[in-house]
């Protein structure tokens, strides 16, 4: 069975690399990307829960705030790292799995094993509780299989439903059904409608 580079280097000689990528590119963009979700989840909380007034002795209210720098830790970096510790989680499992079972391409057991990782990284993170994070990770497990399995779209058979949304022709003419030719005869009143 060849390793990923021997296949990453077929795929390119024959024109049909399809973003394979190696777990080091995998590792940074996740990484990168969770700092970023992380830096954007922690600024919205900082917005919306701002440090709290410091009060000291006999009721006076000081200016500054309580913890300096120490809130901004809490609220910027801890969500920058969990959110990096995930995405990188999940890339080096998938890259795992796909290492293990040579499937070089998108399957949704890769994707499944993976997020089911990553949800018990980001349970265990967030919680510290082992049942929240096996939980956590049965459910993200299971919500990444469905994903890749059906792609980004919610619909299964998308080529079905937009010929059914969309059909190819339209009838010059508008057709009645029989129902409706029914109910006009029952209700004249609106049968010009």
């Amino acid at each position: 069975m060849p390793g990923f580079w021997e296949y990453r280097h077929e795929q390119e000689s024959l024109g049909k690399a399809n973003g394979i990528q190696p777990f080091f590119t995998k590792a940074f963009y996740a990484g990168a990307q969770g700092i970023t979700a992380g830096l954007v989840y922690g600024t919205m909380y900082w917005a919306y829960y701002p440090d709290k007034m410091a009060f000291a002795h006999k009721k006076t209210v000081l200016p500054g705030p309580s913890r300096g720098m120490l809130w901004l830790q809490h609220t910027m970096l801890r969500p920058a790292v969990a959110f990096s510790v995930v995405g990188i989680t999940f890339a080096g499992v998938e890259s795992f799995m796909e290492e293990i079972k040579g499937s070089h391409h998108k399957d949704p057991w890769n994707a499944a094993v993976a997020g089911a990782a990553a949800g018990v990284v980001l349970g265990g993170f967030m919680t510290r509780r082992f049942d929240i994070a096996s939980m956590t990770g049965l459910g993200v497990g299971l919500l990444m299989g469905m994903v890749e399995m059906n792609g980004s779209s919610l619909i299964c058979d998308p080529v079905h439903e937009a010929a059914r949304k969309f059909p190819v022709t339209l009838p010059s003419k508008y057709e009645e059904t029989a129902v409706l030719s029914e109910l006009k005869d029952k209700y004249p009143a609106y049968k010009q409608n």
